[in-house]
């Protein structure tokens, strides 16, 4: 993956850690990953009882933040790319393993007795 892309995803991911500090726009975007359908301003603020404006404030920061999308088929509709969100998360916990693994590294494994060879037997 190439290096651009790769931050980009960094990014991504730092922006999805801290969103919980911003219920409305938490609340916007994983309606939208978990509905998998694009969804209009006026939509979005009824089903998830915000008011209109909370509801755009949020959009506007979710765009702003590149983790929502205009619709790009329905005008005035806001669209979550999932796969984006995966592999953002997914570099995530590839981060983490890498980080646990070298401050925990794993003890030499013995030789099983199956793989220890029989000492040559000597002549008598």
């Amino acid at each position: 993956m190439p290096e651009k892309q790769l931050a980009d995803l960094r990014d991504r991911t730092d922006t999805l850690l801290k969103l919980r500090k911003a219920p409305s726009q938490f609340q916007i975007l994983f309606h939208l990953l978990g509905n998998a359908r694009t969804m209009s301003v006026k939509e979005l603020s009824t089903e998830l009882n915000l008011t209109p404006k909370a509801t755009e404030r949020a959009v506007a920061k979710l765009l702003e933040k590149n983790l929502i999308q205009r619709s790009p088929f329905k005008d005035g509709s806001y669209t979550c790319d999932a796969k984006q969100i995966v592999l953002s998360l997914l570099l995530t916990v590839s981060d983490m393993y890498e980080d646990y693994e070298r401050a925990h590294p794993r003890p030499a494994q013995p030789a099983s007795p199956e793989s220890v060879a029989e000492p040559p037997s000597l002549p008598s």
